[in-house]
């Protein structure tokens, strides 16, 4: 029998940015839900830009997307997505070098399937325990994964906010696709999110207000609130899906 679920999406500019370059889309699709996460970067408004751009792109895909796997439909809506992207910037002088990472998760009422490209995240809340599913592209995790740095250095390590990978930078991007998908429990939690809120907020106080007995709209708004007392720094977008 499928598992139900409730999902809030939210989407605050911070404390510190001039405007908001997150999308955040959740969607109903002939394949299951959808939950879309992208975190924009570039000069002007170009990673806004890129951050739409990814979103209709990712949407419209699953919209009309031929039956293939989950896996295979994944990564071709974010090989759709790299293309808007790309062939925008190379015609604008404007949208030059703009580009937007992304977490997916696509959910057919037994599993979920998920992707991403950057250092947007996804997170499962299960039993009080919160894992986080996806490892960053980015230069501070390669040093972890390295062995040259430990988990809580990256945490404050000043060039944590440099990405290795992106939709729109390359004609060729590398989005990693989970090999295997989430088997989904009653009382599980799915957290995705930008960067904005896991470089604020670290696992233990994410999980402190992931535990506290309110509604889900209301954790999902302590989230933001608790990323923009803890600094703000950048943009802050989440995607709080509970499964009963």
């Amino acid at each position: 029998m499928p598992i139900g679920y409730n999902a809030v999406a939210l989407s605050d500019r911070g404390r510190v940015r001039p405007n908001n370059e997150d999308r955040v889309a959740s969607v109903r699709t002939p394949y299951g839900a959808l939950w879309v996460v992208c975190d924009g970067m570039g000069g002007h408004a170009a990673g806004e830009k890129a951050a739409e751009l990814a979103i209709r792109a990712i949407v419209d895909y699953f919209s009309q997307a031929p039956p293939h796997p989950p896996p295979q439909l994944l990564e071709a809506s974010l090989y759709e997505a790299n293309r808007a992207i790309y062939t925008i910037a190379q015609l604008y002088p404007e949208y030059r070098k703009m580009g937007t990472t992304c977490v997916v998760a696509l959910y057919n009422g037994q599993s979920v399937y998920y992707a991403h490209i950057g250092d947007s995240r996804l997170y499962l809340y299960r039993e009080g325990h919160l894992e986080q599913k996806t490892l960053d592209h980015s230069y501070v995790q390669f040093l972890v994964s390295q062995g040259l740095l430990t988990p809580e250095e990256a945490e404050m390590h000043p060039r944590r906010h440099v990405i290795l990978r992106a939709l729109g930078l390359t004609s060729r991007p590398e989005p990693e696709v989970a090999p295997e998908p989430l088997h989904i429990q009653s009382g599980d939690l799915l957290l995705l999110c930008s960067d904005g809120l896991s470089n604020m907020l670290t696992a233990p106080e994410i999980a402190r207000i992931l535990n506290l007995r309110l509604l889900l709209s209301q954790r999902a708004q302590l989230l933001v609130q608790a990323a923009n007392e803890a600094g703000g720094e950048d943009n802050i977008s989440l995607i709080l899906v509970e499964f009963e």
